[in-house]
């Protein structure tokens, strides 16, 4: 799930450059669109390089150094383009944030989201006592039906209540 999203999130930060990142109001009522493509030189070097990062981790043997590399390239994505919608360029003219620096944000918390849920699946087999949502594996019991007992009596012999496999038994 985490490799999906990883790689949702990459495909997002891509198409979101060539989506209207700002409307620029000119002189005389004129409105300009403007891509992430068209408005940044550096940015879209790094949200490109940041997308093959993603698409190339989703793709690779998933290691601890691979799940920090994707979650740390998402989050630093992201407080780029975050930092881009709460200051958007200064170019002399009033400029509004359109749906491309939204798609790019996405995109991020996508990439972030999908480190984080492989780091959580790998911290969860690697170290089970800290999974507190579910009880550890030896914990589950045998079974049985509600209110009853975890032991299953073999048809017929009222001895001793071994345990049996019932699957096995009615076969």
């Amino acid at each position: 799930m985490g490799r999906a999203l990883s790689a949702l999130g990459a495909v997002l930060l891509i198409a979101g450059l060539f989506v209207t990142w700002y409307h620029v109001e000119r002189a005389g009522g004129i409105v300009e669109p403007a891509t992430g493509w068209d408005t940044f030189t550096r940015l879209r070097v790094l949200i490109l390089a940041g997308a093959v990062v993603l698409l190339v981790s989703a793709i690779v043997a998933q290691t601890e150094p691979v799940l920090v590399v994707r979650t740390l390239v998402g989050v630093v994505l992201g407080v780029l383009i975050l930092r881009r919608i709460v200051f958007p360029p200064e170019i002399g003219a009033p400029v509004s944030s359109q749906a491309g620096v939204f798609v790019g944000l996405a995109g991020a918390l996508a990439a972030v989201l999908g480190g984080i849920v492989d780091s959580g699946r790998e911290v969860a087999e690697r170290y089970p006592e800290v999974v507190f949502w579910r009880p550890a594996a030896g914990e589950l019991g045998l079974g049985g039906p509600p209110g009853g007992t975890d032991r299953l009596v073999r048809r017929g012999d009222s001895s001793n209540g071994a345990v049996v496999n019932s699957t096995a038994e009615e076969i």
